[in-house]
């Protein structure tokens, strides 16, 4: 199969960011106070978020980085679970995460190490996740409920989205490209795919054959809403779901 093409520049950052998980999870255990390199990424990726969706996952995660460009090379790359898509699991998973994260920080009484070892002890446990699921299935399958990406899929749902264009012929390369599964072309017939359901990286428009696919650069979608990013929107193409089903079997 031809290696899928993806930006130079993608693939520098992710190797830069990634060394950051070990950094914290192991020296967090000596030195709580480099919890607050996680809180650091926390407050960025709002930010991030706010202009342009869910690019920090995409790009600039390092979780994510480490998952695609370590965890990877030793994964069995199983096709990911359907309730890794189920919108009930992922809000299910963002409670759980955040009632863990409120309990540790109300515990914490304000002591600042303590602050620092809560969002420490909390990418610990992600990152314990993410390589058990990583290592089966996708390297990225918790990138599809990580409390983080379904937080950036709301709060500010028309954003920079991947828009897809009449031309699309629904070929399912896109899907193969995007790390966390996505098929974008069966989105075709809303136009543009869902913001929680797409991490800004590019793989798909670098390697669309149709030229099909593009980022939304100005002005507001149209028929975007906080409905579609909660899922309640257009359903994906009869055609496409025949497809994709067809390919699971």
């Amino acid at each position: 199969m031809k290696a899928m093409k993806e930006k130079r520049s993608r693939r520098i950052t992710q190797w830069m960011m990634a060394p950051l998980v070990p950094l914290v999870v192991i020296g967090g255990y000596f030195w709580p106070y480099l919890g607050y390199i996680a809180l650091a990424m926390i407050v960025l990726m709002f930010i991030i978020s706010l202009f342009r969706g869910r690019f920090y996952c995409g790009w600039i995660c390092a979780m994510g980085a480490f998952h695609e460009r370590v965890l990877a090379k030793v994964s069995l790359q199983r096709k990911m679970l359907p309730v890794f898509k189920a919108k009930w699991f992922r809000w299910l998973i963002f409670a759980m995460m955040m009632g863990i994260l409120t309990m540790r920080l109300i515990a914490a009484e304000g002591d600042p190490a303590r602050i620092g070892a809560a969002f420490a002890m909390m990418w610990t446990l992600s990152t314990g996740l993410a390589v058990f699921l990583g290592f089966i299935w996708q390297p990225r399958s918790w990138c599809s409920i990580c409390p983080m990406a379904t937080f950036q899929g709301v709060i500010a749902p028309c954003n920079y989205l991947l828009q897809v264009s009449p031309s699309c012929k629904e070929c399912g390369l896109c899907r193969k490209s995007c790390p966390i599964g996505t098929s974008a072309g069966s989105f075709k017939s809303q136009g543009f795919v869902t913001s929680g359901e797409c991490m800004r990286c590019g793989n798909c428009v670098e390697n669309c054959p149709a030229k099909a696919l593009s980022f939304q650069t100005d002005g507001r979608q149209q028929g975007c809403s906080v409905l579609t990013a909660l899922g309640l929107g257009a359903r994906p193409s009869s055609r496409t779901e025949h497809h994709l089903t067809a390919e699971s079997h």
